[in-house]
């Protein structure tokens, strides 16, 4: 291949040129180089935002209208900075500078009720097809501008029109391969569209994860959906290999979270699994530290509570260092407090002690202070003794006679 790479080149420059001297030829270069020229620089620059939020909102529309046109209920659209979200008053309209960060859109779905596994599997099909809508919207978009661009260099003699039409078409086409970029990364935390879908669609722990937590913005509280949601990640658990990931850590909160507050049963091959969790691992990530002070939580409301106190003795060896040292206070106190540990009742009553991590995004839907107030509730009070026989010993007296 090595051989033929200047030959390639060659080819490519040729190409080029031939490319080039068509657009002399024909006069679309002049076209293109008087219709920019006429653009100001502060035009280039407001050119640029409208071709963002221009590509951003139809992408986000994409996801939206797909939830609309399959009866699922909309909760919020957000657009970098501007939020656009519904409560039981209508729709209504904020600015959110802080949201900058994101640097991007977000559609948040109002799921209603899932009461069995029919509803379940609907949603979640539902689902899957806004994720792909919106890569599909991009798409299109995208040659729907280099379409209209190339029809005004052939058609248009209004210079500074041309312009508008050449640099929009320049930064809408960078911007949508970079959107498409997205679509195909993902870590830990982030999922493109893409691999959201096929993981929506491929592995069973991705798909209970994204559902359950979309459940906390829905606009009705269902007892049945927090029930079934709570047996599917029961299910999940037992039928599941035992795994790290942030998504299974998540199902596991979710199934101990049902035992702490609603009573509902323990089940011993669960426990046996949960017992094979690496402390080690979980105290190094944000998820996985919330869960290992949850296995505190679990042996207390069992009655174990010495186990529950050297777990959490164990907890702080492990902790990471590169961990939020709020956030690790706050967890700590959290548990010594609902343990009946120490009382921290005057720490966890001010918001300024609080950790909520991202959830500030969406606190124009959800009070993420007035949730973790309903977590600070003391377990039941289980007491902690250790029982001392004391036997009394008769003295032998010996015979002097």
């Amino acid at each position: 291949m090595k051989k033929f790479r200047w030959l390639f080149l060659a080819i490519f420059v040729f190409v080029i040129g031939c490319f080039y001297t068509t657009l002399i030829y024909t006069g679309i270069w002049f076209k293109l180089t008087s219709g920019l020229r006429s653009l100001s620089f502060f035009g280039y620059f407001l050119w640029f935002i409208f071709a963002f939020y221009f590509t951003l909102t139809l992408h986000e529309l994409g996801h939206f209208i797909a939830f609309y046109v399959q009866k699922v209920k909309l909760r919020a659209l957000y657009l970098t900075i501007f939020v656009f979200y519904k409560n039981e008053k209508g729709w209504h309209f904020t600015v959110k500078p802080k949201l900058w960060v994101l640097f991007g859109g977000l559609v948040v779905p109002d799921l209603g009720e899932i009461r069995n596994e029919e509803e379940y599997k609907i949603l979640s099909n539902k689902f899957r097809k806004s994720l792909i809508a919106a890569p599909i919207v991009t798409i299109s978009v995208m040659a729907l501008g280099i379409i209209v661009f190339v029809i005004s260099m052939i058609f248009s003699q209004h210079v500074h029109l041309n312009g508008i039409l050449t640099i929009n078409a320049l930064y809408i086409t960078l911007i949508s391969i970079l959107y498409i970029y997205t679509f195909k990364l993902s870590n830990h935390m982030f999922y493109g569209d893409f691999v959201a879908y096929k993981k929506m669609k491929e592995d069973p722990v991705f798909e209970l994860a994204q559902i359950n937590q979309y459940t906390m913005f829905s606009s009705i509280d269902s007892r049945d959906t927090i029930r079934f949601m709570w047996e599917k990640s029961k299910e999940t658990i037992k039928t599941l290999p035992l795994s790290t990931s942030i998504f299974y850590l998540m199902i596991i909160t979710n199934y101990i979270d049902g035992l702490l507050k609603s009573d509902y049963d323990f089940d011993l091959e669960i426990e046996d699994k949960l017992r094979h969790l690496n402390l080690n691992v979980l105290c190094k990530s944000e998820q996985g530290l919330n869960l290992a002070y949850d296995l505190c939580f679990y042996d207390y409301k069992k009655g174990h509570v010495e186990q529950a106190y050297q777990r959490f003795d164990r907890i702080q060896n492990k902790i990471g260092k590169k961990l939020d040292e709020k956030m690790v206070l706050y967890l700590k106190n959290k548990t010594l407090h609902i343990m009946h540990r120490e009382d921290h009742t005057e720490f966890l009553s001010k918001k300024e002690n609080l950790y909520i991590g991202q959830s500030w995004i969406f606190d124009a839907l959800i009070d993420p202070y007035e949730m973790l107030f309903a977590y600070h509730q003391q377990l039941p009070y289980v007491e902690y003794s250790c029982p001392v026989v004391f036997e009394e010993k008769e003295e032998q007296k010996s015979d002097l006679s």
